[in-house]
């Protein structure tokens, strides 16, 4: 295939795919369908399988025989780890615990008589919760019923404390989450604590304590722009406790402690779906101890059944979709082509890294999901890092932690309109306001990673 011709195709297959998503068509239906045109409109005119020497025997036949596998090897590996995470978290939210965790982090905080050190202190512990609340949209509106009311009693207006709420989750960080599990086994190989503590953990650490100091000075300014220009800022009451025994707050955290601390006895091999389960069992224990009506607490599991089954449907498709959309981008050939340029350009590995990053945070902004967009793109990355001689880390790990930063200034994402209700805000001006600490910090992303991997 000419070089021109395949990057062409290339761009036109992605800019039309991201067209369909941006128009509302399910994203899973247009990523494998798409996919599956294209890998058929190659093997029928070049006559060559998808699947190389396994092929059944008919390359038409291989095209939905590979799509086939993307089903089983997603299901079976990264999409149970993901479906068992998302189980606990939601149980964790379901008795009050995820809750409890949050009130109690920033209840100590409230005391403070300085905003704009609440504010800072609010955003790093937001973030630290998001190692254990991994959802972004959930995690949000745990913070808007328990840390917003704390900063707008404090005269933060309601614009900035909502800036904040969402930049809690521009981190896509931890052994418990999706994009970070996906990053480690499917893209660099590795298992995850390793990725975790070796690249992610540096480099998510320097990035939260520069946003910390980043965000009360601009969010301090803008509010102060705002006043001059005779805009109110409202004070609201304080949020109160939640019912929910006390320990329970330690409940989250238990797979995450279990992963780390078993991941320094080598002797024994704890993975994340084990600890999960673990973690489970011990909560069930304590609620059958703690409830008199222990029929009601058997019924929970019926909780977590439906949050694996919603995980499928709402992540792990996404997998499978996003496995035959990265195939079919393999086979058209424009991004190999672009990375083989690129490896003869000198520094050529930084201007890799922030272009391939570039794609993952315009595509988290345009989706609306950090996972779609690395997903999509994060398979790529092992082509293009063994073209140019570089590990897949070094791409890897600023891509996907780009798709979490441009998720939070799209105006589709589930945090950002969900908090726009909460905070009874325009989506349009949340978005503005998140716009300049996202894209600061992206730039960020690129110069630590580079440093860090």
């Amino acid at each position: 295939m000419n070089s021109a011709f395949s990057v062409i195709a290339t761009i036109i297959f992605i800019a039309v795919v991201a067209t369909l998503v941006i128009k509302k068509y399910n994203s899973v239906f247009v990523f494998m369908i798409s996919g599956i045109l294209v890998l058929l409109g190659f093997s029928i005119f070049t006559g060559t399988s998808v699947l190389g020497e396994n092929t059944t025997g008919n390359v038409i036949v291989d095209v939905f025989a590979f799509t086939s596998n993307a089903f089983k090897s997603n299901v079976s590996g990264v999409g149970l780890i993901l479906m068992m995470v998302t189980g606990y978290a939601v149980y964790m939210s379901h008795i009050g615990a995820s809750t409890k965790l949050a009130y109690l982090a920033t209840k100590p905080l409230s005391n403070i008589k300085n905003p704009y050190v609440v504010l800072s202190f609010l955003f790093v512990i937001g973030t630290l919760l998001k190692l254990v609340i991994t959802s972004h949209a959930g995690l949000g509106m745990l913070l808007m019923a328990i840390a917003f009311p704390i900063l707008t009693s404090l005269g933060i207006s309601k614009l900035s404390a909502a800036t904040v709420m969402i930049m809690c989750g521009f981190v896509d960080w931890g052994p418990n989450d999706s994009s970070a599990i996906f990053a480690a086994e499917k893209v660099v190989g590795m298992p995850i604590m390793k990725y975790f503590l070796t690249y992610q953990a540096k480099t998510a650490i320097a990035l939260i304590i520069i946003c910390a100091i980043f965000l009360p000075i601009y969010l301090r300014h803008m509010d102060k722009k705002t006043a001059k220009e005779g805009g109110a800022i409202e004070k609201s009451e304080k949020v109160e406790n939640v019912n929910c025994p006390t320990i329970y707050a330690v409940l989250p955290v238990i797979p995450l402690v279990l992963i780390t601390i078993f991941a320094f006895i080598p002797s024994i091999n704890l993975d994340v779906v084990t600890a999960n389960l673990i973690g489970m069992c011990f909560v069930f224990l304590l609620e059958l101890i703690r409830r008199k009506d222990k029929k009601s607490v058997t019924s929970d599991f019926v909780v977590i059944l439906k949050a694996m089954g919603e995980s499928f449907a709402n992540v792990v498709s996404i997998l499978i979709g996003a496995a035959v959309f990265a195939q079919a981008i393999k086979l058209l050939g424009g991004i190999t082509i672009l990375s083989n340029g690129l490896a003869t350009v000198k520094s050529a590995p930084f201007i890799t890294m922030t272009l391939m990053s570039l794609i993952t945070l315009f595509a988290g902004m345009l989706l609306g999901s950090g996972n779609a967009s690395w997903y999509a793109f994060g398979p790529l990355v092992p082509d293009v890092t063994a073209s140019m001689g570089v590990s897949t880390e070094t791409i890897a790990l600023p891509m996907q932690l780009s798709s979490g930063i441009g998720r939070c200034m799209s105006p589709v994402a589930g945090v950002v309109i969900a908090i726009s209700g909460m905070a009874e805000l325009e989506i349009t001006d949340i978005v503005k306001r998140c716009s300049v600490p996202a894209v600061f910090m992206f730039i960020c992303n690129m110069i630590v990673s580079y440093i860090v991997v």
